[in-house]
């Protein structure tokens, strides 16, 4: 499958180490690459078999179950793999809420960084992230950006449950008015990609379980959040239209939907500012696909210039770039 597709896209091996791709296939060298990710991920999952009853009633374990499960259960929140090919995913949608694609999925050994010098080990992905929410809308006063980080990340490496970090993240930034950073995607994006990296790259069984996904779009079906997620469960999920043009890594749809937190609130964001956790599970599997590493002790500021690396490999549309240079100084 990997040959054939190389060959329709034009490679030809010159036996010396080179590879060519025609002059047509060079002019659309993401379609190029996704010819190649999608034959790649077939080889893959060939002796994938999709669960059709689940281990766990709320989805919490690392299989990928077949859509039959939602006849049963629409609202069931583990990983649900849809082989059907679409537009933009020909290999097909996986939707979760549950699972070890989630930031709550408890971490084996951790995820261990290194800050500034400061070693510190994380239960959970969430733990990670929490770090840095209440970093930019609580920053500590007084001191540099890259102490009030430090703070928050020895905060949160003290706790051991995912929805405790949640929490603790979310008294200290109640009182905050102007969410822009934190509800900016491109901060989602590039910090959700910095903590999947670390959190995949760290655990073999974990990084064997993303790269299983390989061409494969992800979709986070929460139903209550559309930045991290799209707004719906997974039965609804992989009906709508269009998925990869709406919630994919290239989406440009300016289409507004709005969407009820679990407080009551309503909310309206664009289309292509939704999915950040789908998005940053793509960009750290590319990474790693690619040969990039986030082992454990790494440094943040050195995870975080390796995934900028990558994502201007991948020229994504979304603002990332942005979200770099506001977190220079607290790294």
């Amino acid at each position: 499958g990997v040959e054939a597709a190389l060959l329709q896209l034009g490679f030809r091996d010159h036996g010396d180490d080179e590879l060519t791709i025609t002059d047509e296939a060079a002019a659309d060298v993401h379609s190029a690459v996704a010819t190649v990710d999608c034959a790649a991920g077939g080889v893959r999952r060939r002796a994938l078999v999709l669960a059709l009853r689940p281990s766990d009633p709320l989805g919490w374990s690392a299989e990928l179950h077949d859509p039959a499960v939602l006849t049963f259960n629409p609202k069931f929140k583990g990983a649900v793999f849809d082989c059907t090919p679409r537009n933009g995913a020909p290999s097909g949608v996986i939707a979760f809420h549950n699972s070890p694609l989630s930031n709550f999925w408890p971490c084996g050994a951790g995820v261990t960084v290194s800050h500034r010098g400061m070693r510190m080990r994380f239960a959970t992905s969430e733990a990670l992230l929490m770090a840095f929410k209440q970093h930019l809308l609580a920053p500590s006063g007084g001191v540099p950006p890259h102490e009030s980080l430090a703070d928050a990340l020895r905060t949160q490496a003290t706790i051991r449950a995912a929805a405790e970090s949640k929490e603790v993240a979310a008294r200290a930034t109640r009182r905050v008015a102007d969410y822009t950073w934190w509800g900016h995607h491109g901060v989602h994006v590039l910090v959700g990609s910095v903590v999947c990296l670390l959190k995949f790259s760290q655990d073999e069984g974990l990084r064997r379980l993303l790269l299983s996904t390989q061409g494969v779009l992800l979709i986070e079906a929460a139903p209550h959040d559309g930045a991290w997620g799209v707004a719906a469960n997974s039965s609804k999920a992989l009906q709508a239209p269009a998925l990869a043009r709406t919630f994919g890594l290239y989406s440009v749809q300016q289409s507004p939907f709005e969407f009820e937190s679990r407080a009551g609130r309503v909310h309206t964001r664009l289309c292509c500012e939704a999915n950040a956790l789908g998005k940053a599970l793509m960009v750290a599997r590319a990474a790693i696909l690619a040969g990039v590493e986030a082992t454990s002790g790494m440094e943040l500021r050195s995870a975080f210039a390796a995934v900028a690396r990558h994502l201007r490999l991948l020229a994504l549309p979304c603002d990332w770039r942005a979200a770099e240079t506001h977190l220079e100084d607290s790294l």
